[in-house]
């Protein structure tokens, strides 16, 4: 597969690449049991709409190729059409124009899509960047997003030695990094805030980070053991001469796992967000995690080391790719035997310490009603 470039302005949802079509709904079960976890809290904000409406919007914000949030809508629309079976529902999945969309409407139509559970539904798709608009003005009745706001607006280079990941970034790194986490949160934010009609909810679920004063960071973020294995994997990659040095040094994964103080900090700090929304929860949650239970309940370490890596792969392809990987070669072909090189690596590191970068899902849910 063509290496595509990332040009847009929303990282990368990784859902090519070489590890093939259809990687990210394979392995994608923690990204899963985190939608499946929003189907109260979706039902109750979907009970709360105007049902004397002619029709609602509900829309996916960063939906992938689609397999994980059927479960969302399916209980939205559960809940709409239990209480108006007649109501007309679009259904908006909104995504990168790079996104698997062929996928995605194989999996709505699928056996474990929501069109043949009854009542009209109408999918439509929006390709753009969530950081620019991606429905029209006063349109949306429901929004919902998950594992999909801590990704930051673009890529980020910082000389940050010794990390690629926001938490173990020190002195002005960290300060620069946590500058952009929330110019782009204050802008998630405010294209939402344009695009739900008064009266209408988000249902936000993303990566997050807790105090924890016995980590080097002092956080405990999302995940934050499988960040220090891609730096090892990638600095011993430089080492052997195959990724470059100079780029590795600046190159940092463009997400950012917010503190429940930093999501809420722009909704109370910004005149605008504190007109426009109520904050009607903001938590902090663990996420189940498969691979995790598999090592505990003493499976194969070499199965997990795999199951964890093709994981990883997932999601994270396409950021290596563009940020580290065709810095680093001349030709496409050499991009992709890095890729192969750097998950192959990963895996082994897994499988001769599965105990040590054990992944940690720390979650925060939001949910908002306009005002």
């Amino acid at each position: 597969m063509t290496n595509k470039s990332f040009t847009g302005k929303q990282a990368p949802r990784a859902t090519e690449g070489m590890g093939g079509k259809g990687l990210y709904d394979s392995h994608s079960a923690i990204q899963r049991n985190a939608v499946l976890g929003q189907a109260e809290r979706l039902r109750r904000a979907a009970g709360k709409l105007d049902m004397t409406r002619p029709e609602l919007r509900v829309i996916d914000y960063g939906c992938g190729p689609g397999r994980n949030s059927m479960a969302a809508f399916r209980s939205v629309l559960e809940e709409i059409h239990g209480r108006r079976p007649d109501m007309p529902v679009v259904t908006v999945h909104s995504d990168q124009i790079g996104n698997d969309w062929n996928d995605l409407f194989a999996n709505i139509n699928g056996p474990e899509g929501y069109l043949h559970d009854g009542g009209p539904v109408r999918p439509e798709a929006s390709a753009g960047s969530f950081f620019d608009a991606v429905a029209s003005a006063g349109s949306i009745d429901l929004g919902m997003s998950f594992m999909a706001a801590h990704w930051l607006d673009g890529g980020i280079r910082l000389a940050s030695p010794g990390t690629l990941f926001f938490a173990d970034m020190t002195g002005t790194a960290r300060d620069v990094i946590r500058a952009k986490a929330d110019r782009d949160w204050c802008l998630f934010l405010r294209r939402r805030a344009q695009e739900v009609r008064s009266g209408g909810w988000l249902v936000i679920e993303a990566m997050s980070s807790i105090k924890d004063p016995a980590d080097p960071s002092g956080l405990a973020a999302g995940g934050h053991r499988l960040y220090r294995a891609f730096w090892r994997v990638a600095e011993s990659m430089a080492n052997d001469g195959l990724l470059d040095p100079l780029c590795l040094e600046s190159f940092v994964f463009p997400l950012y796992f917010r503190e429940l103080h930093e999501v809420r900090a722009p909704l109370e700090r910004e005149s605008d967000l504190t007109a426009a929304f109520e904050i009607v929860e903001l938590v902090s949650e663990l996420i189940p995690n498969p691979y995790a239970e598999m090592l505990a309940a003493g499976g194969d370490p070499h199965a997990y080391a795999k199951a964890y890596a093709t994981f990883a792969r997932s999601f994270s392809e396409s950021a290596f790719r563009n940020g580290l990987f065709a810095p680093s070669a001349k030709t496409v072909e050499e991009v992709d035997r890095l890729a192969e090189a750097f998950f192959h690596r990963l895996q082994a590191l897994f499988a001769a310490e599965p105990n040590r970068y054990t992944f940690d899902n720390h979650s925060m849910t939001l949910v908002l009603r306009r005002r």
